[in-house]
């Protein structure tokens, strides 16, 4: 039996930023059993608008969740790329169904579902 992460409930967020703040708590957690807790935090920790507690569970999210969720798979994107993707795909299958009950929300690169198993095709390459 799976149990769903903790995650700190803020009356002023909406359900839909509640359930982007619980998937992306659960994702940070898988990333850090893969990656270990060091690189998965620092990189987290670069995002700006997430909030992260030392056990992975999102404390805070604020701004766009298109922007953070962009963010975020950015980080992501060029570390082991097949065993991130493997681990990213519950969050891009899931943001991709709230997408179609919200589709405001989801963000530009998922609404192309170009192809929603490759993380590169997702995330445009940001240059340094």
């Amino acid at each position: 039996m799976t149990t769903n992460p903790p995650v700190l409930r803020n009356a002023s967020m909406s359900d839909t930023a509640q359930n982007f703040q619980r998937i992306l708590t659960e994702t940070i957690q898988k990333q850090m059993t893969i990656l270990g807790p060091q690189i998965t935090l620092l990189k987290v920790r670069n995002i700006s608008g997430l909030s992260v507690a030392d056990n992975g569970t999102v404390i805070n999210m604020s701004g766009n969740p298109q922007a953070v969720i962009t963010q975020f798979l950015e980080q992501f994107r060029d570390l082991s790329a097949p065993l991130v993707r493997k681990t990213m795909q519950p969050l891009l299958s899931e943001i991709g169904s709230l997408a179609k009950t919200n589709p405001s929300v989801a963000p530009a690169e998922i609404k192309k579902e170009e192809d929603k198993n490759d993380i590169g095709s997702l995330v445009p390459k940001t240059s340094p």
